[in-house]
């Protein structure tokens, strides 16, 4: 009986132990053919700064009031949000509408941060070394609202190579993946895109998808967005939907962006329409693995990539002739229906007359 106590208080004292992350990875539910590798699920109140740097490329600015992050986490959820006196970015003013101006509002956080990570920053510095989660290959999926505005910005969850070939300087390994990039004022549409930067092995590639149902609907409800990255490309989905794919991905590690902009010069600006503070809840961000591993010998050459691209193209093309065609015959019927009474009344006048 001793002995059974001691067990149970021991089990016990290693379960309160536990962080509470590690309850709400037990509730992540499995992925048929995948295990969990990564997880945060917001439902302790606070971020994990093991995994999540709530700043946003402070090596890309000298300004830590703009560049450290605004977020709540509360009600199971994360909060991302830019108020009308949100500091920028570079140091300058709050943010303005003047596009001479090009004042910058950034918030967001990330899973790994050195020196030169994103290769499109201006203002380069050295920072510290932080290393919360990288990897390659993987099924990615964010649950998440749109922030409930109509004005300029947009929110991005995305990845960048994570430079294990260099410092920083130089590297090659420096490709981005956006998973989900949407702008404020067409939250109904999925723009998933991929950039080379300085990376000799990877194509750019974009697409623009007009989702199922209502654009409200993205605002007003949670969605799923996710990635299925493997060697031969990358699969993009919308509430477990296919969406659109890729024949080429990048062949090393990555980290996780969660951002959202405003007045920068390619996500639109501060307009009478946005309404403030523009929140961005987001229920969880989970990646899985592929229980039998990833098979390099899986990746397209060039050439393959070529004529299966080419293959595509001419399907969409037929597609949409056939499609041509078979309106127009529609058209054709609906304009003949529409004669027929006509010619046979005229047909009858004449053979009575």
């Amino acid at each position: 009986m001793f002995r059974k106590s001691m067990i149970f208080l021991l089990v016990l004292t290693m379960l309160l132990g536990l962080p509470s992350g590690a309850y709400a990875e037990e509730c992540v539910p499995e992925k048929e053919g995948y295990v969990l590798d990564f997880s945060t699920e917001f439902n302790d109140g606070n971020l994990n700064t093991e995994s999540w740097l709530p700043q946003y490329l402070p090596h890309c600015t000298a300004n830590t009031a703009g560049s450290t992050a605004r977020y709540k986490v509360e009600n199971g959820y994360l909060n991302l949000y830019i108020t009308k006196d949100s500091p920028d970015y570079f140091g300058g003013q709050p943010g303005s509408a003047d596009p001479d101006n090009l004042l910058w509002i950034a918030n967001g956080i990330q899973t790994w941060e050195k020196n030169h990570l994103h290769p499109g920053g201006a203002q380069q510095r050295e920072v510290e070394l932080y290393e919360g989660y990288a990897t390659q290959y993987g099924y990615f999926e964010i649950r998440m609202k749109m922030p409930d505005t109509g004005g300029g910005g947009y929110a991005s969850w995305w990845l960048v190579g994570a430079q294990d070939d260099t410092d920083g300087t130089g590297s090659v390994q420096n490709g981005e993946i956006d998973v989900l990039e949407t702008f404020f004022k067409s939250p109904g549409v999925f723009e998933p895109k991929v950039h080379a930067w300085d990376d000799p092995n990877l194509d750019e590639w974009a697409s623009r998808i007009e989702l199922d149902g209502d654009p409200s609907d993205y605002v007003n409800e949670f969605h799923t967005y996710a990635m299925d990255w493997r060697p031969e490309g990358i699969t993009f989905y919308v509430d477990g939907k296919e969406v659109v794919r890729t024949r080429e991905s990048p062949q090393y590690r990555m980290c996780m962006i969660l951002s959202m902009y405003i007045n920068s010069d390619f996500s639109g600006w501060d307009e009478p329409e946005n309404n403030y503070p523009i929140e961005w809840l987001i229920d969880y961000v989970r990646v899985y693995k592929d229980k039998n591993g990833y098979d390099e010998s899986n990746r397209l050459t060039k050439f393959e990539r070529f004529t299966k691209d080419m293959a595509d193209s001419l399907t969409v093309f037929g597609q949409r002739i056939l499609s041509f065609f078979q309106d127009l015959c529609t058209q054709c019927r609906q304009l003949f229906e529409r004669l027929m009474p006509a010619l046979y009344r005229t047909t009858n006048s004449n053979l009575l007359n």
